[in-house]
């Protein structure tokens, strides 16, 4: 089953204690920068559209405005609401839509998994970058808005 829908929050785990586990081994000095950093990218969206219009794919994350990203893979240069410069990608891959978001620092990729099962969206979160000991990951789980 391919994502496609209007996903509300189910339940999700602390993002906030993720990332500073994931940078605790870091330089006491540069540590409060890199969570900083991690908790302002890193939101809890109460709410997730993802839509296919043709050969683009839209994901709308709660209020924000809708990313528009071509659905072949193909880069594309997208400006975040803070002015961030950022290269974006999305592809199936299977039934699973992956989305990259590449940073000057590093890089976040969304995995969009529907559990056929319990048909709850598993929102896979890695971010990565050269400044962090290792990456960071999360999941949050999402249900269809009208289940």
């Amino acid at each position: 089953m391919t994502p496609v829908g209007t996903w509300t929050l189910a339940s999700a785990p602390d993002i906030p204690a993720a990332i500073d586990a994931a940078t605790a081994p870091m330089n006491f000095l540069v540590r409060p920068f890199a969570r900083s950093r991690l908790r302002k990218t890193n939101l809890l969206y109460p709410r997730i559209l993802v839509a296919r219009n043709g050969a683009e794919f839209i994901i709308q994350y709660a209020e924000r405005q809708p990313i528009h990203i071509p659905a072949d893979g193909s880069p594309v240069f997208w400006n975040r609401e803070d002015g961030e410069k950022l290269i974006l990608t999305a592809h199936l891959v299977g039934d699973d839509l992956e989305q990259t978001f590449k940073a000057e620092d590093g890089e976040r990729t969304n995995l969009f998994h529907v559990d056929p099962g319990s048909r709850i969206l598993k929102f896979q979160v890695t971010v990565r970058s050269g400044r962090l000991p290792g990456p960071l990951t999360y999941t949050i789980d999402y249900r269809l808005a009208d289940q």
